[in-house]
Order: structure tokens, then sequence, then C-alpha cells
């Protein structure tokens, strides 16, 4: 896994080694020619559905899953999500079956790319429905590409300029491709999405994720997720522990840090750097994603680098405040002006530019972290949380 990290920093910095990978699409050709073709079985209709995301990803589209599901009712259709395998029990209760795939390690793993491919393989569907987009060659187009199905169905954005995955390739994995618009919110893209395959009466909604209250956590904490899913991402630990700090001192509230394995050591150093009379639960690598839901649906506020932690802390109504850059500011971050209804207060941390919005597609020099990450200093940062933990009078809440 350190492995697909560590090439994944290196295309966010250098945008044009994004392209080498339309190279699987050879190598899947290859293994596909040996892999037989499943045939059709009686019985009601098969439906997949391709969404090899990251969890952010699969929070905004939760929220579309109902009006998908209203149109493949299961009385007449067994409806069968791909995702990344930690995310089956996210989506468990809402499918008939669940294909989990580990598609970080088929990007790094040709061995474990053919095992990828075979599951891909194993059963006809009647249709397959690819909600993400096919405008570079990423995880869901080769998924679309492997399944064997009587129609498949993609999205091309109509307005991106420049398409990674060539013309003759997609035509070869998809029927047909509806057109969508690229730079909205995930929120109501998926539900777009799904418009157009026919839900007419599906509108944009955030998901309202499931909190458990199982775990044994502090009774009043904040959160605070230093890391993200590349280093190129990453606003200073420094910055970050001065905020954790801050709230300490103002609200005597504990501190919960969590997140992955991947996650350990930048949150080691958070943790070395905030005073040691600062109560701390470590929750690093020792949460499932439902565990982690709670973790951050109970928590007085979420400070975070993640947008992933970002779009959990709204699914679960949670005060959060998301540090980050402009690269994909009007897909992932903007809630606010899009008017979504949700119980949470955000706050984003974020410097906008003419540059916004190039979907990691950075024109500056990158050192290490996007130029547009670094330009968010303490005190702004500290001003935005400032005004989510500070108590509300009842003349406020009238207001």
């Amino acid at each position: 896994m350190s492995l697909f990290y560590k090439i994944v920093q290196w295309m966010l910095v250098l945008p044009a080694l994004q392209n080498i990978r339309i190279l699987f699409y050879f190598y899947d050709s290859l293994i596909l020619r040996f892999l037989p073709k499943p045939e059709r079985k009686a019985g009601k209709k098969k439906v997949l559905v391709v969404f090899p995301l990251s969890l952010g990803d699969a929070v905004m589209f939760y929220g579309t899953i109902p009006y998908l599901l209203q149109m493949y009712p299961k009385e007449e259709y067994d409806v069968v999500l791909t995702c990344h395998e930690e995310y089956r029990e996210l989506f468990r209760e809402q499918f008939s079956g669940i294909i989990p795939i580990d598609y970080r390690r088929a990007s790094v793993d040709l061995r474990y790319r053919a095992v990828f491919l075979r599951k891909m393989r194993r059963t006809y569907y009647d249709i397959a429905v690819d909600p993400v987009g096919s405008e570079k060659c990423s995880p869901n187009l080769y998924a679309m590409n492997a399944v064997c199905a009587g129609l498949k169905v993609g999205v091309l954005s109509e307005t991106a300029q420049k398409y990674q995955c060539p013309a003759w390739l997609r035509k070869s994995v998809y029927d047909i491709l509806l057109a969508q618009k690229k730079d909205v919110h995930k929120v109501q893209y998926y539900a777009k999405v799904c418009s157009l395959l026919g839900g007419k009466a599906c509108r944009p909604a955030v998901a309202k994720l499931p909190v458990g209250s199982c775990m044994a956590l502090p009774k009043k904490y904040f959160i605070v997720y230093p890391s993200a899913s590349v280093p190129v991402k990453m606003w200073p630990v420094e910055r970050f522990a001065e905020i954790a700090e801050r709230i300490w001192r103002e609200k005597n509230w504990s501190l919960v840090v969590c997140g992955r394995e991947q996650d350990r050591l930048v949150t080691e150093r958070l943790l070395r750097l905030i005073p040691k009379k600062m109560p701390v639960c470590n929750l690093i690598a020792k949460t499932t994603v439902m565990q982690l839901l709670e973790v951050v649906g109970r928590a007085a506020l979420v400070l975070t680098n993640d947008t992933s932690v970002y779009h959990i802390a709204v699914g679960t109504g949670r005060k959060t405040c998301v540090v980050s850059g402009g690269y994909v500011y009007d897909q992932f971050l903007d809630y606010l002006s899009n008017g979504y209804e949700t119980e949470a207060e955000i706050c984003i941390a974020a410097h906008k530019s003419d540059c916004m919005n190039c979907n990691n597609h950075c024109i500056k020099r990158v050192e290490g972290v996007y130029p547009c990450v670094l330009a968010n200093t303490v005190d702004e940062v500290w001003e935005k949380v400032r005004i989510l933990i500070a108590e509300k009078t009842k003349e406020t809440e009238k207001d």
C-alpha cells in the first residue's frame, strides 16, 4: 500500500504520469482472453453498480442510493455493488450483494489484478452501471471492461476540455455514455446520473449516515485529522498542533485521533507537538469504517485535512472545519453554496484563486504540498474554528 500511495503522490506532483494508466488496458486484454465468459441465468434480472472510489465519494454517493434502488425494485432485480472491500459494511444493507475488491492493490500488484478480473467475470449482468465517469483510465473503467453485461452504461463530462481516456477505449467498454456536467458538487453529480438513468424523482441529498453508540469514547471531545489521501494535500502538522492546543485551552475537551495505519506517522508527529497534559484518545488503525462513522458522528468538533472525514462529518451532522486547497473546491468541498439540507455546521478553509478546480492538475510549482493548501495560515483557520466552538447565546439562537 505504501507503494500505491507513493505512485499516487508522483502522479499528483507530475500529472502527466497519470497517462501511464492506459497500459492496464493491454494487460487486462491479455488476461481476459483466458477467462471464460459467464452465461445468463434464469431468474431476476441482475444489475451491477461499479463504484471503486474513496470513502468520501462513497459518502456523497450514499444519499443517491435510495433513488437508484427505486429504479431497480428488489422484486424484479438483484442489484450488486462492487467497491473497496473495507466499505462493504457501509453498503451491505442496501444492495443484494457486494463484490469487495482491493482496488488500490490491483493498481500495483499484477497478480492480484488477475484475481480482480476473475471476480468481475464470474457473473453475467443484464445491466452494468458506472456512475463515476469515463474521462480517465481509472479503476471503474477497467472494472466495466472486465464485466460481461447486456448493456453497459457510463458517464462522460460534457465540459471536460481534455480526456485522458481515448475515445476508442471508451467506445470499446461502454454501450451508452450519459452526458454530465463536470464541475458540480458530487452530491448533485450522482443525483443527476440517477436522473439520466431514469430516476425522474431523484433529488440531490446529503447522506444521513448511521451513527452507533457502542464505543467507549470521552464524554466531550474533538477530532484533529491531519492526514490526507496523499502528502501533496497535507496542511503542515505543526499548524494543526497549534490549532489543537488552542481548542483544548479554550474548551478543555479531550482530543481523539483516528485513521488508517498509513495515517500513523503524521498523527504521531501531531501528538509529539501538543502539550503533554492534553487528554488524548488514540484510535489510529483501531476502527472499522462503521466505527469511524461513530467516532466522527459523536464528536463536538471535527478539524480535518482529509475530505473523506469531512464528508462523514457532514453526513453525521457535526461541526466541522476542513483545511484544503481549491483543487476540487466545487466538486468536493462546497456544500454551502449548493444549499443542501444538513445538520452540520461547516467552515471551509481554502483560498480562492484563478486556478481553482484544477482537479489535481496543479499548474504551479509543487514542492511536497500544493501551494493553495500551504496558503492557509494558522490564524485564518483558527478564526473559522473559533466561530464553530463559540458558545451561542439565546439571542444568537433566535436570530
